[in-house]
């Protein structure tokens, strides 16, 4: 069901794109296509529920239709549907065991990336108040952001183009630069989880909860995440981290977390907090993060492969995530 929602299956189209891009043919490999989406919507469905979520893609969670027991059952059972898929053919012993191994290291930093998210960045945040500094919380925020989707984005990247017949360099950057992708891919969700993220150019709000809901009521544009919910959350993510290095005054800083941390569901002081994080230009000091890991990534990439249209399209791809 959270599968029919959409969603953006750019971790498929990177197993496969890494395929073609080191002369493999991933024609050969389409069943791959459902393999890091069965991986991807379970760890959803289970994250929904330990994060007591109540919308995915437009609609409710799935626990909040289903129940928890069940969903907690789909969820987890969803990993281990991968193994069928995975038993290609044509791949030799090496390869399989080699390709299992990359699976498995998808779940494991899947998993640990999740449990430091769930523990959560509130334990620094006195220290980041007080000094305003933000380097430890953008290491520990960046750290759970590569468990939870850089590590799995660069081992299935480094599955396709090991089945493609890549090099050992070749394997590396492409696993390195789909890292980079997933590292940008999060800061980004949390910029967008503040500015909104719609279906289609024409429905952008201005970046208000109101303007936002005024949407969702007239039916005219619908978003695809809630505004602001991080915020209501009380979550320390990176826009968090960055304000805490670039809004000079300690009581502004003591405010604007004392705020944060009381979770707040008034959209009048949601849009108060989002107001304030894109004023210190915390904001924009994740794009320009977002864009720089891209970039720095690509060039490395882009001395290891050969030109071809799959490399044109994993370049774009790249410029999607950070620009989307």
């Amino acid at each position: 069901m959270i599968a029919d929602r959409g969603g953006k299956s750019w971790r498929s189209y990177g197993a496969l794109a890494c395929c073609d891009v080191v002369g493999g043919d991933s024609r050969q490999f389409v069943e791959w296509l459902a393999m890091p989406e069965f991986m991807h919507v379970g760890s959803l469905i289970v994250d929904d529920i330990q994060d007591v979520s109540e919308e995915r893609r437009g609609g409710p969670c799935a626990h909040l239709i289903y129940g928890e027991p069940l969903c907690i059952n789909a969820g987890t059972a969803a990993y281990f549907m991968c193994e069928h898929l995975i038993k290609a053919p044509n791949l030799s012993e090496a390869q399989l065991n080699k390709v299992y191994q990359l699976y498995f290291a998808c779940l494991r930093g899947g998993h640990a990336g999740q449990a430091l998210d769930i523990y959560g960045l509130d334990y620094l945040m006195p220290d980041a108040v007080k000094e305003g500094k933000s380097d430890v919380l953008e290491e520990r925020s960046l750290a759970i952001h590569m468990l939870k989707t850089a590590v799995p984005a660069g081992t299935l990247a480094r599955m396709g183009a090991l089945v493609g017949g890549g090099t050992d360099a070749q394997i590396e950057a492409v696993g390195r630069y789909f890292e980079s992708v997933g590292l940008a891919f999060q800061i980004m969700d949390d910029v967008l989880n503040l500015r909104g993220l719609y279906f289609g150019k024409q429905d952008e709000g201005k970046g208000t909860v109101a303007e936002a809901e005024k949407a969702k009521a007239s039916k005219k544009k619908k978003t695809l995440k809630v505004l602001g919910e991080d915020i209501m959350c009380g979550k320390v993510t990176m826009p968090v981290a960055k304000a805490m290095a670039r809004i000079p005054k300690l009581e502004d800083r003591e405010a604007l977390w004392e705020t944060i941390k009381s979770k707040p569901q008034d959209e009048k002081v949601v849009a108060d907090v989002i107001a304030k994080l894109e004023a210190c230009g915390a904001l924009d000091a994740c794009q320009a993060q977002a864009d720089k890991l891209v970039e720095d990534a690509w060039h490395e990439l882009d001395m290891a492969v050969p030109d071809s249209f799959s490399k044109m399209m994993l370049r774009s791809f790249g410029w999607f995530v950070v620009r989307r």
